[in-house]
């Protein structure tokens, strides 16, 4: 009988870390893929293709702003999964610092650009709502590339602790 609890045992480990890397591909997954989308197709294309750089600003800011959201999320709920797993300090503390920079850039960032956005577009602009919008937009977008670049970083480091349990 003992033999067979281990069985069982063993089995729903190994269900819950299946399960759990799972979760950690898909949040990585997506995470990356709604970044590449956002930034090598809709922003790109929402500039090329709407008349004035108002509309593609009406259309883009939103998306950001849910990209961000999901990233504050996908960030938290990355750190947990790799703690559950087992994954090294650093992989737990990376996706929470990349949470604090999506919060950042949607609550800090994002809300001031969009306060300023009226005064800093259209007839009633004025050049330092002007200057200070472009440095906003200069903020978000090293924001968003620096999360970029380190979720593609932490695809690398999951990958190769999966490699090694794998083996």
């Amino acid at each position: 009988m003992s033999a067979v609890t281990d069985s069982e045992s063993t089995r729903s480990r190994l269900l819950a870390q299946t399960a759990l890397r799972t979760c950690l591909w898909l949040l990585l997954g997506g995470w990356f893929g709604s970044y590449l989308l956002f930034g090598a197709v809709i922003t790109p294309t929402a500039f090329a293709v709407l008349p004035t750089t108002q509309l593609a600003g009406d259309l883009v800011a939103p998306v950001l702003m849910k990209l961000n959201l999901y990233g504050a999320f996908a960030g938290l709920a990355l750190a947990l999964v790799s703690k559950a797993i087992g994954r090294g300090r650093l992989l737990v503390a990376i996706p929470i610092a990349l949470c604090a920079l999506c919060l950042y850039s949607h609550f800090g960032v994002s809300t001031e650009m969009a306060e300023i956005r009226d005064a800093s577009f259209g007839p009633d602009a004025s050049a330092e709502a002007a200057a200070r919008f472009a440095a906003l937009h200069r903020r978000s977008l090293a924001v968003f590339v620096g999360v970029g670049i380190a979720v593609t970083a932490l695809i690398g480091f999951h990958a190769k602790d999966d490699s090694r349990t794998v083996r």
